[in-house]
């Protein structure tokens, strides 16, 4: 038997501060329109009163124009099919990266949290830690990839994606910058 392990203090703002989370957003499926947190609201650029009933449009026009018409497929591909969604973009003046996460309920609405990932994106480090990074989040990606790719039954697929694996892994390890007092041979 375990013994008894004292809980650690259980505060979920702290948890969500350091967590860059923005707050939660609601898509009425029917109306077309989004409740957004506060900071949410504040990190798309939309006035203060803009938080409740926000048009998609509206949000989708917040959106840096690269990347906006791939989330509005993507709030219409969730529409129609329902179960998880998640969306990273950058916001109109390309000044923010954003993570809206959630689930989509076909019939009557979407709703989930959103996070800031500007810090992991632009932030910090300098160039070395930064191409890292960037070098990390392919090889979130590709791991991502390799689970999609077997219900397709395309052993090309299969093959491309193992082969872009292996080259990231390449690139990540060629990224990593060491620590103060690492030893490398």
């Amino acid at each position: 038997m375990l013994p008894d392990l004292p809980l650690p203090d259980m505060d979920f703002g702290a948890a969500l501060d350091g967590s860059a989370c923005l707050g939660a957003w609601t898509h009425d499926l029917a109306k077309g329109r989004l409740r957004l947190a506060p900071a949410l609201s504040r990190a798309f650029g939309l006035a203060a009163g803009e938080v409740a009933g926000v048009p998609l449009t509206r949000v989708i026009a917040a959106i840096h124009a690269e990347d906006g018409p791939r989330i509005e497929s993507l709030f219409a591909a969730s529409r129609e099919i329902g179960g998880p969604f998640e969306a990273e973009f950058r916001t109109r003046g390309g000044d923010r990266w954003l993570r809206l996460m959630g689930r989509t309920d076909r019939a009557a609405r979407a709703c989930g949290l959103a996070f800031d990932l500007t810090e992991g994106r632009l932030g910090g480090g300098g160039p070395a830690h930064r191409a890292q990074w960037q070098a990390n989040q392919l090889a979130e990606h590709v791991i991502a990839m390799k689970g999609l790719v077997p219900p397709l039954d395309n052993p090309s697929l299969a093959r491309l994606v193992d082969r872009l694996a292996v080259e990231i892994g390449f690139e990540l390890a060629r990224r990593l910058v060491p620590d103060a007092g690492d030893v490398r041979h």
